[in-house]
């Protein structure tokens, strides 16, 4: 996908630092060590590791571009985008790369009981005929009962790519735990 029909849009608010448009992205991580050839790199900042450290590393195994904090330094002759809220943009980003999402997507979010309103959400909707399946503490539980290892709320880039996944295996409702650290992380941006 050409970057600058990845960043379309006014929920993803980016500054291109050169011409790389027309840039082709092959796949998007925030995990240096995932780069490929094609990808374009979140350097995002965490609490125990900053992903503007590896922006070099990055570049060496084949990132086309790099997604950071308005700021941020990168070697001369790497395509930069800034953004505000770095966070965000990826998300969004991930949601217009990987594209389709369930029909009707619910989150439920609070101190206790996401665990199990989600699974009797998806409990119901199964029992109503539609393929459904909840993603949070439990994993992933689709609709064959089958359980996947899942984060609570996964980064946005697995998160996207998941739900598109299960849009192609024809799941049209999904049920998400939305973790106050997940939501304040940006995770679940770009969710429909």
């Amino acid at each position: 996908m050409r970057l600058i029909d990845l960043i379309a849009g006014e929920k993803t608010q980016v500054t291109l630092t050169a011409d790389i448009g027309d840039l082709e992205i092959t796949g998007l991580t925030a995990d240096a060590r995932a780069v490929q050839p094609g990808f374009l790199f979140a350097a995002l900042p965490g609490s125990t590791v900053d992903g503007r450290d590896y922006i070099k590393a990055a570049i060496e195994n084949g990132a086309t571009a790099i997604l950071a904090p308005n700021g941020t330094d990168v070697p001369q002759g790497a395509g930069m985008i800034a953004a505000p809220d770095a966070r965000a943009a990826l998300a969004h980003m991930a949601a217009v790369f990987y594209g389709d999402q369930p029909d009707t997507i619910a989150a439920v979010t609070g101190t206790n009981g996401k665990t199990s309103v989600a699974h009797f959400t998806r409990q119901i909707w199964t029992a109503l005929g539609d393929s459904a399946v909840s993603l949070g503490t439990l994993g992933l539980q689709m609709p064959d009962g089958s359980v996947k290892p899942s984060l609570t709320t996964p980064d946005p880039v697995t998160l996207h790519a998941d739900l598109a996944e299960l849009c192609r295996q024809g799941v049209t409702h999904a049920v998400l735990e939305a973790s106050s650290h997940g939501l304040d992380q940006r995770r679940m941006d770009g969710v429909r």
